[in-house]
């Protein structure tokens, strides 16, 4: 019979020895993992640091017109900036007048941690929407020596030759766009575009062969719903809208133009078209009813209308000034 005491020993050190590599390597995964969430965190209050300083940068820059702005006679650098239990650096700087472009640099610190943010904006001079007071014309991240002034001409040029590349990349990625978008399948797009990985065939990716779905295609056909008529929308309208006070005068009222050194204007409706002039201070006019702010009269046999503030009749003492004329009123 074969004594097993001998092998006891060994295999508890054995089941030791495993149970503390499984440990270590546990642990040094932990400690990985925490590392990569710290770095992920570490980074995404620098990115929010940066973008806070920048955002304060266009609210300074909104106080005043582009002609005004505090960066024009020189650039304008604060270093130690504190923010969200962190620091920064800040360059703001003029880079192209002509094409109202500047330059943010904002380096953050966290701990022995620095990042260097970079932004190119353009100021838009004739805003039309006041929403958007600049257009970012470019953004990336950069080694945080390169804030230094002495590295201002090395930073700009790498920022110039990434905008450079995308200008002359343009024509070629419209191309390519529109080669593949006439494909029919994944595959026979991977294959334009010469993407498929070293050593592996069309056979190796999922759904290759599938025909891509067709574009959809909105309806063309002409409605046969029927359409409201211009003429019930005005019916429509006049119930709605409340009609100009109007009043009629049994009889007549006797009137006076009350102008002095201008003519009177009578028109064909309140606010309407010139038909007459009334010499100043003609009296023997024939008022006959009253619409808004407006007389009607008849002058010379010609019925019209003259706003209230130039005519005198019994009862009504004009204030003889110039009333507000309305947008797209014919001039007197």
């Amino acid at each position: 019979m074969i004594d097993k005491k001998g092998y006891v020993f060994p295999l508890i050190l054995l089941a030791t020895i495993s149970i503390a590599f499984f440990t270590i390597t546990l642990v040094q995964l932990q400690s990985s993992h925490r590392d990569q969430l710290l770095h992920l965190n570490t980074y995404q209050q620098a990115l929010n640091i940066a973008y806070s300083a920048n955002v304060d940068v266009l609210g300074e820059l909104r106080e005043k017109q582009w002609a005004n702005r505090f960066f024009k006679d020189a650039p304008v650098i604060k270093t130690g900036q504190n923010l969200f239990g962190a620091s920064y650096d800040i360059c703001v700087e003029d880079y192209n007048t002509a094409s109202y472009t500047f330059n943010v640099k904002i380096r953050t610190t966290i701990g022995s941690k620095k990042n260097l943010f970079y932004w190119r904006q353009r100021y838009i001079p004739n805003m039309l929407d006041f929403t958007r007071m600049t257009l970012p014309v470019f953004f990336g991240e950069y080694p945080p020596e390169l804030f230094e002034i002495a590295k201002k001409s090395e930073i700009d040029q790498l920022v110039d030759d990434a905008l450079n590349t995308a200008i002359d990349n343009k024509d070629k990625a419209l191309q390519i766009a529109k080669l593949i978008s006439k494909q029919l399948t994944s595959g026979d797009a991977l294959k334009q575009l010469a993407a498929l990985p070293a050593g592996k065939s069309l056979s190796d990716i999922k759904d290759a062969s599938t025909a891509r779905p067709a574009a959809e295609n909105p309806p063309t056909e002409a409605s046969l719903a029927e359409k409201t008529k211009p003429s019930a929308i005005i019916a429509e309208l006049t119930n709605l809208i409340n009609p100009l006070d109007t009043t009629s005068f049994d009889p007549p009222k006797p009137g006076k133009s009350m102008t002095i050194g201008d003519d009177l204007m009578l028109r064909d409706a309140p606010w309407g078209n010139i038909i007459d002039k009334i010499p100043p201070q003609t009296s023997g006019l024939q008022v006959i009813g009253l619409q808004g702010d407006f007389f009607e009269l008849i002058y010379n046999g010609t019925t019209g209308y003259s706003h209230i503030n130039w005519i005198s009749i019994p009862g009504h003492t004009p204030l003889c000034v110039e009333p507000p004329r309305p947008p797209g009123v014919p001039a007197p």
